[in-house]
């Protein structure tokens, strides 16, 4: 049992429900603007290319800025930073309801990631800081899967918001979701961690970049991040495509929450006896075939299937990185760690979506989910060998 700052009891279970919280905003602020981007593109007479940039500077902003969020916690603390944060994102996000034109929606978007950025670092941070070790997995299946029912509730909720009143109001969601959470963090305890060693932050992160993991771990989640995070994103445009509402579009694709909680049901009932590789290695493979059953149709049923497979890649397959890479971070520096990490996974997804902007305005999305397929293979096998290596070198040690 923790003490709050205002010296009241808090449990676990309070804790890891304000977390999950957290990770339900992270989601419906990731994907809030996907199933907009058709209706966006007609309001401001842009072509769909064009509005996919607000999707790539999102993810670009959220990459980059996951190194000072997660490298300022280590020294200011973690709930300061996510409060910091939170009144950073409901800014931002009524800044983008309010756009005049396609340029300043995406400078807002562009604004809102860069401040939704702390929550990945500095929750699995905080986690790292609270958690047992032998937890860490379930404890992220949990924040995981409370990020799938965000991104599940989220295109739900956009379609029938757009269908109600148009395009803006789904925005004001995570700004008002934002704004409770400033005040829920507060009640937070900040964490006890290892006493100031006196490096500068470059110095933290040459301490990440000389751990031999850490040096694998930056450009094969680089990689990561553009099946699992970057080019999922396409399925809902896909669908609108093909003529359907947002509306529709957003039910479908809404299987991927409802996927997650199964995922996160399977990982804690697996638990230890399911290895970190077996676990990353079915999370990885469930997401390849979702991709290639994307490629073959983008009709409805192919594309419910799709999201599926993603749902459960990132409650069973992102869940088990996420605990190697806080098992492989030494504490002291572990905010700065997980915080190249993040910024490896959503820089690499911003890349891809950039990348396939083409393939997107000319709706070649059967091309797109074959690429996402073929980038998922390498990810799978390597990341699938590396964890049992690192498994082996934990046992021996």
């Amino acid at each position: 049992m923790a003490k709050s700052p205002e010296g009241r009891d808090v449990s676990d279970g309070h804790i890891v429900a304000v977390l999950a919280i957290g990770f339900f905003l992270l989601d419906v602020d990731l994907v809030v603007v996907n199933p907009l981007l058709v209706p966006i593109s007609k309001d401001f007479g842009s072509s769909l290319g064009v509005a996919t940039f607000a999707l790539t500077g999102y993810l670009l902003t959220f990459g980059a800025m996951q190194l000072v969020h997660g490298t300022v916690s280590d020294s200011v603390g973690r709930v300061r930073v996510l409060r910091a944060a939170m009144a950073g994102l409901a800014v931002a996000d009524l800044a983008a309801a309010l756009s005049p034109d396609i340029w300043v929606f995406i400078a807002a978007r562009a604004v809102a990631g860069a401040s939704a950025a702390a929550i990945i670092p500095v929750t699995v941070a905080y986690v790292g800081d609270r958690v047992r070790p032998e937890r860490f997995q379930r404890t992220m299946a949990t924040l995981l899967s409370a990020s799938a029912v965000g991104a599940a509730s989220a295109t739900l909720a956009v379609g029938v918001l757009t269908d109600l009143v148009n395009w803006r109001a789904p925005l004001v969601m995570p700004a008002l979701i934002a704004a409770v959470l400033f005040g829920l963090y507060a009640r937070l305890p900040e964490p006890e961690r290892p006493a100031p060693d006196g490096r500068s932050v470059r110095e933290r992160f040459a301490v990440v970049l000389a751990d031999p993991w850490f040096r694998f771990f930056i450009p094969f989640t680089f990689v990561e991040g553009m099946a699992m995070v970057g080019l999922f994103n396409f399925f809902n445009a896909a669908l609108q495509k093909q003529g359907h509402s947002v509306l529709i579009s957003g039910a479908v694709t809404s299987a991927y929450g409802v996927a997650a909680i199964a995922g996160r049901l399977a990982v804690g009932r697996l638990g230890a006896r399911a290895g970190g590789a077996a676990m990353f290695g079915f999370g990885t493979a469930a997401l390849f075939a979702g991709y290639v059953v994307a490629a073959f149709s983008q009709a409805i049923p192919a594309i419910l299937v799709a999201s599926a497979c993603a749902g459960l890649a990132l409650a069973i397959g992102q869940s088990a990185l996420q605990a190697w890479v806080l098992q492989a971070a030494a504490p002291r520096i572990r905010g700065s760690a997980v915080a190249l990490v993040a910024c490896a996974v959503f820089t690499g997804a911003a890349v891809s979506t950039a990348a396939v902007s083409g393939l997107v305005g000319a709706d070649r999305f059967g091309v797109l989910f074959a690429l996402a397929a073929g980038v998922t293979v390498p990810v799978s096998v390597v990341g699938t060998l590396m964890r049992a290596r690192f498994a082996r070198e934990q046992s021996k040690s």
